[in-house]
């Protein structure tokens, strides 16, 4: 058995609020950054033990802040809130990172190979569905 990815929220999740520009207090930035995933593709397989292969391209119109990679079960039926069911197993896996981007960009090629591990614990993980969340944060904060 393999543990499946799934998009959380996908392609366009966004942080952001108005700020006004330093050189105009006029210029509002209400654009939302744009998150295009090149891998890995939604519903594929992954099988403990081996890497989860990340590659996408964030822009924005003015300038990015920075972004997150999260990984989390599923096992709920996609409420997001884990309630153990009888037979499941007890070692769910997850991770979660905040990356910075370099001031003054707007757009930012990401690439990352996460491990996941066979065990934790020294217990095998938990194989079923898990989500993967990417997120942006805009610098217009």
């Amino acid at each position: 058995m393999k543990i499946r990815l799934y998009y959380l929220l996908s392609l366009s999740i966004a942080l952001f609020l108005a700020s006004c520009s330093e050189e105009d207090d006029n210029i509002i930035d209400t654009q939302s950054p744009v998150i295009n995933i090149e891998e890995p593709h939604n519903e594929e397989g992954i099988s403990p033990g081996e890497e989860i292969h990340f590659d996408a391209l964030f822009t924005d119109n003015v300038e990015l802040a920075s972004y997150k990679i999260e990984v989390h079960n599923g096992f709920d039926g996609h409420t997001h809130a884990y309630v153990k069911q009888e037979g499941d197993q007890d070692n769910p896996w997850s991770y979660s990172k905040v990356f910075t981007i370099e001031a003054g960009q707007k757009s930012f090629n990401a690439h990352h190979h996460i491990p996941v591990p066979a065990e934790i614990n020294g217990e095998p993980i938990s194989e079923g569905h898990y989500h993967f969340g990417v997120f942006v944060t805009d610098a217009a904060l």
